[in-house]
């Protein structure tokens, strides 16, 4: 009971997250560090922002590989199947499919909002796939390899603000050298960068003791059965 519970909550956690990357891709203000480059890859070469997060995060997974080598553990070769999971939900989720009925924001206010509910939005997804603690997405993977590659000089916040940073280095690279502008990057961006993270300290902070009781509660029970 408690692993089916478990598993539910890390596949809606994906779900909802994916509508959140979806919500701030229609707002036009930039999308999250982490779909950063899957977003110029759709701009640039026409890679649906699903597909894209298949093959960016893959070669995220390759980064960690190379960074660790022979302390590899192979059972890290199974983040594909959350990469899958986002990247489906991320098709499936956009305005061609589960949210074709959401308007494209007519001014900047509305951009604003948009994008503040994108934030929201994310911040709980990523609570939501994280409390389970079955397998990390490639980014935070590659977090991990970043930390125990520095023998735990660098901490995992640091790591994640460094590989956040790179991929929207990238992403405006990409975005300057193929399309002219800034299309990638701008104001949502940073915004996403800095307020998620709140987002996901506060759910944790106030929600997360309340869930894993209740993902606890089942198997709880079932031992006082047995007993």
């Amino acid at each position: 009971m408690k692993t089916a519970k478990r598993v539910c909550l890390y596949l809606l956690g994906f779900l909802i997250l994916a509508i959140g990357i979806n919500i701030s891709k229609r707002a036009g203000l930039g999308i999250s560090p982490v779909s950063s480059i899957p977003y110029a890859c759709e701009l640039v070469w026409g890679v649906e922002l699903g597909k894209a997060t298949y093959f960016v995060y893959m070669g995220l997974m390759a980064l960690q590989i190379i960074l660790l080598r022979k302390e590899y553990k192979v059972r890290n070769l199974l983040q594909i199947v959350p990469t899958f999971i986002l990247g489906t939900f991320i098709t499936y989720t956009s305005t061609k499919y589960l949210l074709f009925w959401l308007p494209a924001p007519g001014n900047y206010v509305m951009q604003l909002v948009y994008l503040a509910i994108s934030i929201v939005v994310i911040g709980i997804g990523v609570s939501g796939f994280l409390i389970p603690n079955i397998m990390p997405l490639p980014a935070e993977g590659l977090c991990a390899a970043i930390v125990q590659v520095s023998k735990d000089k660098i901490k995992f916040g640091n790591a994640k603000v460094g590989v956040d940073t790179g991929m929207v280095l990238v992403s405006a690279l990409l975005s300057l050298v193929f399309l002219g502008s800034l299309k990638t990057v701008r104001e949502g961006t940073i915004l996403a960068a800095l307020l998620v993270g709140k987002v996901v300290g506060f759910i944790m902070k106030h929600y997360k003791q309340r869930i894993v009781e209740w993902l606890d509660k089942g198997e709880v029970v079932e031992e006082n059965k047995a007993v």
